[in-house]
Order: structure tokens, then sequence, then C-alpha cells
């Protein structure tokens, strides 16, 4: 099952141009194409409820945004736990909102989760992510999976990968559908960014004890399907390298985004944002906080022409798809508007952690409409809090928003 490498245009200019652009979802069936034929930018922000001033910033729209009666896209963050400390991660890295309180004993049981794919299925939808954490290591996965795959859903799997090996034979028998797996560069600096030695070992030979299965079964078609490399100041020197440590994989596509920061007066002005708005706390950014990226510009500019001079027709995944210039601003600070601002989470994502809370904002998850063991996500999806959270977010980025790419999961 050996990857060939195919040429692509520059999405990105595609993009900008607007006039027929097609990207891949990784919240689509088989990563498939989805065509939008958008005018112009201002129909695209319409879409999404804000319009770009001519700065690039934004500012509330004449027209009216409703959202269904039920979301579109469903990222189920079913376990916290990990197995790995991975240096730049909001839950267990450096500064971690999980490094110092581990609990999981409020986890759902896989009952309620198994529920919750009914009320999906039954209610049209398709595509469901499993995230974590390490997804793997819930007590509950394979039940959990085994139901949704019994009420014909799409699963996705963000994982880590170091615990593909011993399950091969239950993911491809099951037939989960997709995994993305996490790849911060070359073997070393893999190692070094994930805290723990032999862990990019571990994915090589679990992508390879996958694809025995597969091809015992006559599959032809991989499950493992997206790497994603999250660049940061502690992986960004592997990122010339990428291209062949994913083919060497054999790993189809590849995504590549920058890492979220924020320093203090950021974070300390989302909490007086969520104060005034909300009147609650919002002590999620302190697992992103970072005073600089540590990506140095130079250094990256050189580093990231070396990566597209490599790319030699793998196939990007146009998620984040961010240029030179744009990379380059979003490491340069942390209040620089990049890229698109607005986000569709609200009318179309929801996010439910691991006790049941249910969110839009998938890595700051501090604003709660609710909690799944009390109610349903219709309920959920259609109640007061809601409502009050797509008003504000209407109005207004919050100030975690730069640095947030889960705005681009609901797309």
């Amino acid at each position: 099952m050996a990857i060939q490498r195919r040429r692509r245009g520059n999405i990105t200019e595609q993009a900008r141009k607007i006039v027929h652009t097609q990207v891949i979802c990784p919240m689509q069936p088989s990563g498939s194409l989805l065509s939008y034929k958008i005018e112009n930018m201002l129909e695209c922000a319409k879409v999404a409820g804000v319009m770009y001033g001519k700065d690039g910033g934004m500012t509330k729209i004449d027209c009216t945004v409703e959202a269904g009666d039920f979301p579109a896209v469903f990222s189920l963050t079913i376990t916290n736990r990990c197995n790995l400390r991975c240096r730049m991660c909001g839950q267990w890295g450096e500064s971690g909102y999980m490094k110092d309180c581990p609990d999981y004993s409020a986890e759902l049981e896989v009952d309620v989760w198994k529920r919750l794919m009914d009320e999906i299925a039954d209610n049209g939808g398709r595509v469901v992510l499993l995230r974590g954490g390490e997804p793997l290591l819930y007590p509950g996965f394979f039940e959990l999976a085994g139901h949704a795959k019994s009420r014909n859903l799409y699963l996705c799997v963000d994982c880590n990968g170091t615990l593909l090996a011993q399950h091969a034979k239950r993911i491809v028998s099951m037939g989960i559908d997709q995994f993305h797996i996490s790849i911060d560069g070359p073997e070393h600096i893999h190692d070094d960014v994930r805290g723990v030695e032999g862990g990019f070992g571990r994915i090589r030979d679990g992508i390879r004890a996958v694809h025995a299965c597969e091809a015992e079964l006559g599959r032809t078609e991989s499950c493992v399907k997206v790497a994603v490399n999250v660049i940061s100041g502690y992986s960004c020197k592997g990122l010339p390298d990428m291209p062949d440590t994913v083919c060497s994989l054999n790993i189809p596509l590849l995504a590549i985004v920058p890492f979220y920061y924020m320093d203090r007066a950021t974070g300390l002005a989302h909490e007086a944002f969520m104060q005034k708005h909300f009147g609650q706390s919002a002590p999620s950014w302190r697992g992103f906080h970072h005073e600089q990226s540590g990506v140095e510009e130079d250094e990256f500019v050189s580093l990231f022409e070396r990566f597209m001079a490599n790319l030699d027709g793998l196939e990007l995944a146009p998620y984040m798809d961010f240029d030179e210039e744009q990379y380059c601003a979003w490491f340069r600070d942390c209040v620089t508007p990049v890229g698109r601002q607005y986000c569709t989470n609200p009318w179309r994502l929801i996010d439910i952690q691991p006790n049941g809370d249910a969110n839009f904002c998938v890595d700051f998850p501090d604003y709660i409409i609710g909690n799944v063991k009390e109610h349903t996500i219709k309920e959920l999806w259609n109640n007061e809090r809601a409502a009050r959270f797509r008003a504000v977010r209407m109005d207004q980025p919050f100030p975690v928003c730069l640095r947030c790419g889960s705005k681009y999961m609901s797309s």
C-alpha cells in the first residue's frame, strides 16, 4: 500500500481568487472533496455571520444568521487520558490545564456516549470525530466505536498512533473509517516533542500492523489517512523533513497547522471578556500560555521554503491553509488577525467533553451550554445559553479566537 505523491496546485492562491474552491474536509467520508462556489469573500462571510472590514477586521453584519435545530459537526472528546506529554499541548504540556489535576472519575459511561450516537444518527448526522487525550485509552472505546458503526456513522479518530499495533485487528475488522495521526517530525524530533522515547517507532509499527490487517481482508484503502503536524518552536526544525517522513509511513495526506499560543495579557483580557459578557471564569487559555511562539521568523522562512520544495507532489490538506506570510504573522505575535476571523462553530458544531459538558469551542471549553447527562443534544443546541453565546460571538471575536484553529473544524 505504498503512497504515491501527487502534484497539487496552490490552494491558498485559488482560495484568494474565490471562484470555485475545493477543500478536503476531515469531517467528511474518505476526506471527500467538498465544492463551494462562492462569488466573493463577503458572501463567504455572510454564511458564517460576520462581515470583513477593509482592514480585514470584523464588524457586525446586517443579515440574520440562524443555526439549524441540530448540529452538523460532532466532536466527542471522550477522554482526557493520554500516554504522552507533548510539550506544546494545552491539556498535558508544559502549562497544560490537565497537568496538575488529572481526574477521570467524571468520565461518561459508554452507554451515555452510545445514546448520543443514536441521537446523532436519528437526526441525520453522518460523521463523528472522536478525540482526546488519546481516544484509544478510553475504556469503552471499541464498544462505542462498534455502536457507531452499527448506526452507519462515519467514524474519524484523532490519535497519537502509539496504540495502533495492539488494536490493529479490532480497528480494521470493526471498520473504523479514518485516523488522523499526530507526527511532529522525523523520529528524533517527534520523540523529543512527545516526551516519550520510542514513540515514533510505535507509530511506524502500528501503521504497518494496520496495513497488514487491511491486506489480509483485501482492503485497498487504509483507514490511516492523515498525518497532522503541529508547527511550534519545539518541532519547526523538522518541517523540511515532513514530506519524506509522512511518505515513509505510507500516510497519503499531510495537514500542517500552527500551534495555539497566547501571552498573559491576551489570556487575562479573555478572562475579563468572559466575565463581562457571561459572568464566568475562563481558565482554559492557561494551557496555551506562552509569551512568545518560540518560532524565529527568518529561520521559519527558510524551513518553510525547504518544506514546500520537498513536497514533490505530496498532497496537503488545506486545513488552515496559510501561506508563508500568514504563518510568519501568526508566530510573530498573538494579537494580529491571521487568516479568516469568522467562526461557524456556534452554528454548526458541538463538542462534548469527557464529563458530558457541551460547548462550541473544543479547545477552550469554558462556556458550557449544558450537560448531556441531563439533556439531549437537540435540547442543548436550542437552549438560551447557546443562543446567548451565538449573539455575543456574532458581534465580535473573543480574545483567544485570534490564535485558535478550532474555528476551521466546522467549515
